[in-house]
Formats: C-alpha cells, structure tokens, sequence
C-alpha cells in the first residue's frame, strides 16, 4: 500500500528526505567506484605490454587514468617490467639519506653528472658492462606515488648511454629518490 506525498506528516517527509539523500549519496559512490574499475578493466594486456616493451610508445591517457586507478594494474605493469628490464634497479636502501648520485647493479652503473658545458643541466649515465648481450632502448621509473615515467635511451657508445637533460626535470628527480625503482630494457 503506498501513500501520497502530501499525506505525509512534516517529520516523515524530513525522514524520507534523509532517506533519499543518503540513497543517493551511496549511488553516486557505487557508480564512481565502477567507473574506476570499468576503466581499469578496459585496458587489456596486449595495451599494458605494449607500453612496457616498445620504446616509441608514450602513456596514453587512458592507460594513465587506468593505472591511477587500479593497484592491480600497477603491479601487473610493475611485474611486466620487472621480467622485461635488461637491468633493474631497485629502490635504494633505507639508510640512504637524501638524494642518490648513482645506482649499482650487477653488471651496470646508473650516473647523475652536472653539465660542465651547460648549466641547469645534467648528464644521466648508464655504463653497461663489456659482454652485454644488447643496448637498451628504454628507461622506466617508478616513484613512491606510483607514478610513471617513460624515457626512450639513444643508442649506446662503447657501453655508455649518455643524456643531457635539464637539472630540475622529473627524470633527475626520479632517479635521485631514493624511493624510486629504475627499469631499463
């Protein structure tokens, strides 16, 4: 049996009020939360590897919005990188305090060197070792905020990989943190 609006008592409006606004509130989060995973979800791994392993491929916005939003898909790029990087370089240790110059790996060396020629500028330096089996073609990092960075490496000469870079760019300050993971493949 249901009523008429206008037969309702003040309070049992108010009440119906409540009601309602709170039906709504929760709808409004429902249809957010979903919209969060049907982005996520619509990006497929064929997207995700492709971002991982062509150099000439940047972040779409849509991989963006999906990786922003979804932890799962995070650590599925995370894992792909890790299984595709020539080199990885994890975070560095706790006890490191500031900002890191250079990273060490088995086999490669990750350098930040300020431009004598230029200033405001830096060089990042990768050396590989003599019997590398191939020259990366890119340098991944991932910060503490879970945010990305892509950077296509020139070819290597003699083992070195050199870039001249601006001091103060997001890649400088990536690879200073010491919270920031470093893939290259």
């Amino acid at each position: 049996m249901t009523r008429a609006w206008k037969t309702f008592e003040p309070r049992r409006k108010a009440v119906a009020e409540r009601v309602f606004d709170a039906l709504s509130n929760l709808d409004s989060l429902t249809d957010r939360e979903a919209a969060a995973e049907t982005a996520s979800r619509k990006v497929g791994f064929a997207e995700l590897y492709a971002y991982a392993t062509r150099s000439d491929l940047p972040m779409g916005e849509k991989l963006k919005r999906a990786l922003d939003e979804s932890e799962t898909l995070r650590r599925d790029l995370d894992a792909l990188l890790e299984r595709t990087a020539i080199y990885h370089f994890p975070r560095v240790a706790a006890a490191s305090a500031g900002g890191v110059e250079s990273r060490e790996g088995e086999g490669f060396s990750l350098r930040i060197r300020p431009s004598r020629a230029a200033s405001g500028q830096s060089y990042v330096i990768i050396e590989m070792a003599e019997d590398a089996a191939e020259a990366p073609k890119t340098l991944f990092v991932c910060g503490a905020d879970q945010q990305y960075g892509k950077y296509p490496l020139p070819d290597a000469q003699n083992g070195v990989i050199q870039l001249l870079v601006d001091s103060d760019s997001a890649l400088v300050q990536a690879l200073r943190d010491v919270h920031t993971e470093v893939f290259i493949r």
